[in-house]
């Protein structure tokens, strides 16, 4: 791998910081404490993103027997936090859309300690060690850097400056999310001789991992009786993760391409999930 790329040194981090801010400008502490009065479905989302989708990653890491980096790849895009999109597809679908931005502001705070856990967890258990490392405390200060602490800019602006942060809640969020798109591209192809040979053996345990979140957190969600709007933003929230804060980690901190196989393959099947969960939501608003 190329010892100095600007591509993820320095406009891959710059992606995520954009649209970490972005979230934070559609957050209130007043919106907070609107989701905790009915706080069922924030706890249950925030405890199924942040424990129980890497622990299912271990688990299909485990069931499949995968390569380390593979394994340990997998960990990290389920640790990571979810994508902003998440709140975009919760409103087509009708679910409740501040629970989901809620969820998504939640998940990018308690990742700056999950994460690292999890993928020094995994890369022992995996014996991924002797090929990779990861710097705990230095991971742990990046990602307060570039997804805790915009978050929480954004939410000191739209406190002290509400019109300021509007306006930038409307024109930013697409800049943002295609800014992300052309550095996470760029940032895939700039690795391309390292990540795409293997890119197949990846995909299955990627499209499994995603397929079981989204059915767990939505049967989780039935079973403790969430209304429907909540059970779909609880799903969106456990399916869709952030690839580029996965890519950050992987080629920014770590500098190891190969972790970045499962984020690709996820990133990619993602989709797919989360577009069946707004047709059916649709079609059953439809019929109803």
């Amino acid at each position: 791998m190329t010892v100095v790329n600007p591509i993820t040194q320095i406009f891959l981090p710059a992606a995520v910081v954009a649209v970490m801010f972005a979230v934070g400008t559609t957050l209130t502490l007043e919106d907070l404490r609107r989701v905790l009065q009915r706080p069922r479905g924030f706890l249950l989302g925030l405890f199924a993103h942040t424990l129980l989708l890497p622990a299912l990653a271990f688990g299909v890491a485990t069931a499949m027997a995968l390569p380390g980096p593979i394994a340990v790849g997998l960990v990290l895009i389920a640790s990571c936090p979810a994508n902003v999109t998440a709140t975009v597809f919760t409103h087509l679908a009708r679910g409740d859309t501040m629970l989901s931005v809620c969820l998504t502001a939640a998940a990018s705070l308690t990742s700056v300690f999950s994460l690292p856990l999890f993928v020094a967890a995994a890369l022992s258990l995996f014996s991924a060690g002797g090929v990779v490392r990861l710097p705990i405390l230095a991971s742990a200060l990046g990602l307060f850097a570039v997804g805790t602490l915009p978050v929480l800019a954004g939410m000191r602006l739209r406190r002290v400056r509400p019109e300021a942060a509007r306006a930038i809640e409307r024109r930013m969020g697409g800049f943002a999310l295609a800014f992300i798109a052309v550095v996470v591209g760029a940032a895939v192809w700039s690795e391309r001789g390292n990540v795409l040979p293997a890119l197949l053996r990846a995909g299955a345990p990627a499209l499994l991992t995603n397929a079981l979140s989204v059915a767990g957190a939505w049967g989780a969600s039935f079973l403790l009786g969430l209304p429907r709007e909540q059970r779909i933003a609880v799903g969106l929230e456990c399916g869709l993760q952030n690839f580029a804060l996965a890519a950050f980690v992987a080629l920014t901190l770590m500098r190891a391409p190969l972790l970045l196989l499962p984020a690709i393959a996820y990133g990619l099947t993602m989709w797919l999930s989360a577009a069946a969960v707004v047709l059916l939501a649709r079609a059953q608003n439809q019929r109803n």
